[in-house]
């Protein structure tokens, strides 16, 4: 379970029986945190652009004060309509005592925190961080605007490499792992042994 190998990655023993047994509570209310997060991002990038980015183009250039519109309303479509919606869904209609309710809220989870950083925070903070290189900390929530969205950028980077090692690992180990193996020795009419199974599969 991918919820015990971090707790036992960041606690020890200790609390992987500890989160086996009895679960913990930041674990479950994360969609809800989460939401409450994106949500409050999402409204600090729209103040931005309202009260700043508009107004000082000779600044940041029009091209840039375009796409940052352009991102800032696609942020608004994103969380309302997929990463807010999934989040909400996650936290208050999953079933946490099983394991298929588990399954699924981090499914939700995932789709929630992808929508978010592939059309949100990865464009707006390249954005911010341009204005910021070129301009430096000009007004107040601008600068309050990066910091969040570097926070949230670096923060949805974590998620996602992090959960693409594990997707493609538990792939590649279903492929050529031992799960390989004996799927291939056990299917009906393979003469095939572990050992010729071994020679076969490529190095990883």
């Amino acid at each position: 379970d991918l919820k015990l190998q971090f707790l036992y990655f960041i606690g020890g023993e200790k609390m992987y029986h500890a989160g086996h047994h009895k679960g913990t509570t930041w674990i479950k209310e994360h969609p809800f945190a989460l939401m409450y997060w994106y949500g409050v991002c999402s409204v600090f990038t729209i103040v931005n652009y309202v009260s700043w980015v508009r107004f000082n183009e000779v600044l940041v250039g029009s091209d840039v004060k375009r796409a940052y519109f352009a991102f800032v309303f696609l942020t608004v479509l994103v969380y309302i309509f997929v990463a807010g919606f999934c989040f909400f869904w996650a936290a208050l209609y999953c079933d946490r005592e099983s394991k298929q309710g588990i399954k699924q809220r981090n499914k939700r989870v995932h789709i929630g925190m992808f929508g978010i950083y592939f059309f949100s925070d990865t464009p707006l903070f390249i954005l911010d961080l341009y204005i910021v290189y070129n301009n430096g900390w000009v007004d107040e929530v601008q600068g309050i605007t990066f910091v969040l969205k570097l926070l949230s950028w670096l923060m949805g980077t974590f998620f996602v490499w992090f959960v693409y090692m594990w997707k493609m690992s538990k792939f590649f180990h279903k492929k050529t792992g031992a799960d390989r193996e004996i799927q291939l020795a056990g299917a009906p009419g393979v003469a095939f042994n572990l050992a010729t199974i071994n020679n076969l599969q490529p190095d990883i």
